[in-house]
């Protein structure tokens, strides 16, 4: 059975204190989750049966594995049990990605995330019985629809119908002088925060009063956003 965590030079400590995580697939979208993860001290085991891209990658996980996900034997030999979190990164080879999927659920990993490149991937997925989907080119692109008229600076959505974004306080808003509460009423908006002069974000209180150098955090549905900055 491999060992896969050991610490690596230059170690920080768990920042996000999230157990160690397997990463099945090192593409893209592999990588980059799992690099953001060891840069925040989670310890990663990445897994790839590319000997290439497994090489490639090791410099940025605790561990990189040569191993073929869809076989069931090989999978059981990275030490599973003491594995909580996997995600599964394999989104263009569907057969691959299923296959793998079946065989985690079937080891018992308690939280399988995995990616899926369609609706029709997504609804097999769900069907297996992962327990959260993940469809980043389609929510990619969505965030940057949102950002492609440059009103916005970030754009994220949280749930179906609400999103959050920061932007440059809309002209309108800054000018109208009005409590902040009235936002939402009148615009089905949320101000959550706001960053002035100083540089910080603070919290909105009632006497928060937005100036037209002010960067803001908004929430509300994409539509409801979108129509403050007009």
């Amino acid at each position: 059975m491999v060992n896969p965590f050991r610490a690596p030079k230059g170690w920080r400590g768990n920042q996000l204190n999230i157990a160690p995580v397997m990463v099945v697939g090192l593409g893209r979208f592999g990588i980059s989750l799992a690099s953001e993860l060891t840069s925040n001290g989670v310890e990663v085991l990445g897994v790839d049966s590319n000997a290439k891209v497994v090489r490639e990658s090791a410099p940025f996980l605790t561990e990189a594995v040569v191993a073929d996900a869809t076989d069931a034997d090989a999978l059981a030999q990275l030490g599973l049990e003491d594995i909580k979190h996997v995600v599964l990164a394999v989104g263009n080879q569907l057969e691959a990605s299923i296959l793998t999927a079946s065989n985690l659920l079937e080891a018992g990993v308690p939280d399988v995330w995995a990616k899926a490149n369609s609706e029709a991937h997504g609804r097999i997925l769900n069907q297996l019985g992962v327990h959260h989907v993940v469809h980043p080119e389609r929510d990619t692109g969505r965030r940057v629809a949102h950002l492609l008229g440059g009103q916005f600076r970030e754009f994220a959505e949280i749930a179906p119908g609400y999103s959050v974004t920061c932007m440059s306080a809309p002209a309108a808003l800054a000018e109208q002088c009005k409590p902040l509460d009235c936002v939402w009423r009148d615009e089905g908006v949320q101000i959550i925060a706001v960053r002035g002069a100083d540089g910080d974000f603070h919290p909105v209180t009632p006497d928060t009063v937005v100036a037209p150098s002010d960067i803001i955090i908004a929430g509300g549905s994409p539509a409801a956003l979108e129509n403050l900055t007009r």
